[in-house]
């Protein structure tokens, strides 16, 4: 195991910086719309539109990945991400937002991709959930770094972009440092979305529920917590407390899923706590039991997706890893689009605090659809 993940070293460290910057410039881009005058729809729908982006991105990216390589992609979209950071500064304006959200959703989907697949490639069935764990744990490590970085500048300047765009640069630095040995394809093989649902309905259903509840929280949140009276420096700690709870739970659940062998109790087990935090959070006000919750919610709210992704795995062959992944992503961007539209109809009919009647009852839904197929999908 510790062989494996020095051999993971680069692309992990290049997923740091990416998703630092990430972390970062998600928070900023809705708030920044939200001091310009700009309603929770507008900023439902420029968060869509980078999920839009993922969506797309993931119909054709591992054919780049199969041409070129494992490292070059990588760079490819780390240097894609830090130009369109920069042109995003240039003009205030969803629409205008939204289509450069668009074409750093594609460059996104690439990332996803390209180290998801890595570390499943160079992983084994038997280490699959630990080093997902691994990765995932990196992920919100990096992520909730990255929520501090907004308070080294004013929202309402340039400095943030500035960041984001240096960080992305750096993100190539441990692909051209250090000698990567990158995982070897030897047959490009694709999987239609008919027939990876047909494989897992549960873990495609999973990946749609879990890209719903990630993209609202990451748009949504930080409108959420304006409205309650929280100050910058409290919308951040709120999404930190959120991600780092993630964060703490992703080594156990992902251990106790890889001894135990069952992956799908422990998916709608997380499923039915997500749900019941984040009704609690929709029930209290500005207190520290928020942010106490925020971080039990986003314990099990944030393992969704790499349980989902672990369990569709073990329905594939190796040589279909790649494009698995590339449907998964998929899957998670047809949920992704979707929850940044549907959380702020629950906004405006329940006030704030509908974000999280709408989270609730999404996770609710996977955990039930867990209940409802299990004898099923056990048999198929």
């Amino acid at each position: 195991m510790i062989q494996l993940i020095r051999s993971l070293a680069a692309p992990l460290l290049s997923l740091v910086l990416l998703i630092m910057a990430s972390g970062l410039f998600n928070t900023f881009v809705s708030v920044r719309l939200e001091m310009e005058g700009y309603g929770p729809e507008a900023i439902g729908l420029v968060s869509s539109a980078l999920y839009i982006g993922i969506l797309c991105g993931s119909l054709r990216v591992d054919r780049l990945i199969g041409r070129i390589g494992h490292v070059y992609s990588l760079m490819l979209f780390a240097v894609s991400l830090s130009l369109l950071s920069l042109a995003q500064g240039v003009w205030i304006n969803p629409w205008y937002w939204g289509v450069l959200r668009f074409c750093g959703g594609v460059s996104t989907a690439g990332v996803f991709i390209v180290i998801e697949s890595w570390l499943l490639i160079q992983s084994t069935p038997k280490t699959r959930g630990a080093i997902l764990s691994i990765y995932l744990g990196v992920f919100y490590g990096a992520l909730t770094l990255g929520q501090f970085l907004i308070n080294l500048s004013d929202p309402k300047g340039s400095v943030p972009f500035y960041i984001t765009a240096i960080l992305c640069l750096l993100a190539t630095c441990p692909l051209l440092l250090r000698k990567t040995q990158e995982p070897k394809i030897d047959q490009a093989v694709r999987l239609g979305l008919t027939q990876l649902f047909r494989l897992s309905p549960l873990g495609f259903i999973g990946g749609i529920i879990s890209g719903m509840v990630l993209a609202a929280v990451y748009g949504l949140v930080p409108v959420y917590a304006k409205e309650i009276g929280l100050s910058i420096p409290e919308i951040a700690n709120l999404m930190a407390m959120i991600i780092f709870g993630g964060l703490s739970l992703q080594w156990p659940l992902g251990r106790w899923a890889d001894r135990g062998g069952n992956r799908r109790q422990i998916l709608y087990l997380a499923s039915f706590l997500s749900a019941i935090f984040a009704f609690s959070i929709a029930l209290v006000s500005h207190s520290l039991l928020l942010f106490l919750l925020a971080w039990a919610f986003g314990g099990f709210a944030f393992t969704l997706y790499p349980l989902s992704m672990a369990y569709t795995c073990e329905k594939v062959q190796d040589g279909e890893i790649v494009a698995a992944t590339g449907g998964f992503v998929l899957s998670y961007g047809i949920g992704a689009i979707a929850g940044p539209i549907l959380a702020p109809i629950a906004m405006d009919f329940f006030g704030s605090s509908g974000l999280f009647y709408f989270l609730s009852a999404i996770s609710l839904l996977l955990g039930l659809i867990g209940l409802a197929t299990e004898n099923k999908e056990t048999v198929s």
